[in-house]
């Protein structure tokens, strides 16, 4: 038996329980620690698709009230699915509110923003 030492009752030297247990425990720890940095670094990303979800919605708002024309149909911009919804506001014809919703690439919804905004009717 070639790189094995057998010790003098004829058995191989092995690991005890203990010392088994405590190299388990090491391990769910350090795993542990693994996943915890994983979680945050993961979460750090979400943090800056919502910061950059939500500045492509208020440059869309500006955009909006500069040009009095609101978006009828989802359209893409920057990566970012973007899906408006006008409702009337009640009891006022002469405003309209705009929602705007933005989702990733997996169709998950990111941010959204709201505002209300007054018709323009033209002469």
């Amino acid at each position: 038996m070639a790189g094995s030492k057998i010790n003098r009752k004829g058995m191989l030297p092995a690991a005890t329980l203990i010392e088994v247990v405590i190299a388990m425990v090491i391990i769910v720890v350090i795993f542990g620690m693994a996943m915890m940095i994983f979680a945050n670094i993961s979460g750090q990303a979400l943090s800056a698709k919502k910061i950059r979800a939500a500045a492509t919605l208020q440059g869309i708002l500006v955009n909006i009230e500069q040009s009095q024309k609101l978006p009828e149909a989802p359209f893409n911009q920057d990566g970012i699915r973007i899906v408006p919804e006008i409702k009337p506001v009640d009891n006022e014809p002469d405003l309209s509110e705009l929602h705007l919703t933005a989702f990733d690439e997996n169709q998950q919804e990111i941010t959204n923003v709201q505002e209300i905004m007054i018709n323009r009717h033209e002469p």
